[in-house]
């Protein structure tokens, strides 16, 4: 298979102004190949964002290579990134009149289909993201006046209709209630599967990340970078290492986190 994102020996920094505060990550080889769903998982403060901001360029690193299709992303412009990789972050959009389908629409932007502009194929991307997201039924409402989960269906289907090798989204389903979440990994899954694209995601939801994902990049607090397969790190008891809690613990056999016997007493 090939390799739409590729790392090598990068370290990752948080920093304040010009300032280096200290490395995060060291992570000396990571990728992720075409038609693979990459969940990145860790607790709060392990640098989730921190790493999918540095990826993007939107982050200064240390040091280190990021390479999209086995081009190193130093020598990619803009607006060739933006033709290998498409993104939905965590960021509020203000754009309060714009409807549904005219959100979406921006997701053609770097092919030079701006709105008013836009050829045959353009708008066959635009309703095919808008299907895949099963935005449909309300496409003609204004994006301002939707749901939390069905803004983010929406900046996902402009994602989509960006019709990049790879989507990094940061965090999909947060503020989203279970079903809805479930839904959101669920149409990525079948992104993956159906369409060949392949998706690198942070999120909180290890039970859904753990079900739907190929691959998971596993991120401690103290800098420690693990990749593998979902069924290995619950086998070796990685899950359980990182995020049993305070009489929290996971179940290897349900998939789910439970109260640990006796932890209410």
């Amino acid at each position: 298979m090939s390799r739409i994102l590729q790392i090598h020996d990068l370290k990752t920094a948080y920093f304040v102004g010009k300032k280096n505060q200290g490395i995060l990550h060291h992570i000396k080889n990571a990728y992720v190949e075409k038609g693979e769903f990459v969940s990145v998982l860790g607790l709060n403060g392990s640098g989730k964002t921190t790493l999918i901001r540095s990826i993007l360029g939107m982050q200064k690193i240390v040091s280190g290579q990021i390479a999209f299709n086995d081009i190193d992303s130093e020598n990619l412009n803009i607006n060739e990134i933006s033709k290998l990789v498409s993104v939905a972050l965590t960021d509020k959009i203000d754009d309060a009149f714009l409807k549904v389908s005219e959100l979406v629409s921006l997701g053609r932007f770097p092919h030079g289909g701006a709105m008013g502009r836009l050829n045959d194929n353009d708008i066959h991307k635009i309703k095919e993201a808008i299907e895949i997201m099963k935005l449909r039924s309300f496409e003609n409402r204004v994006f301002s006046q939707l749901s939390d989960g069905e803004k983010q269906r929406v900046l996902i289907a402009r994602a989509i209709a960006q019709d990049t090798p790879l989507i990094i989204l940061d965090e999909p389903a947060a503020f989203i209630d279970s079903p809805g979440k479930l839904g959101i990994m669920r149409m990525l899954r079948k992104l993956t599967y159906n369409k060949s694209k392949s998706v690198l995601l942070t999120t909180h939801d290890i039970e859904s990340a753990l079900r739907f994902s190929d691959k998971i990049w596993l991120l401690s607090p103290d800098g420690k970078f693990i990749s593998g397969e979902p069924n290995d790190m619950v086998g070796s008891g990685l899950i359980n290492e990182y995020f049993d809690k305070d009489g929290i613990v996971f179940n290897r056999e349900s998939l789910s986190f439970e109260i640990e016997s006796g932890a209410n007493n």
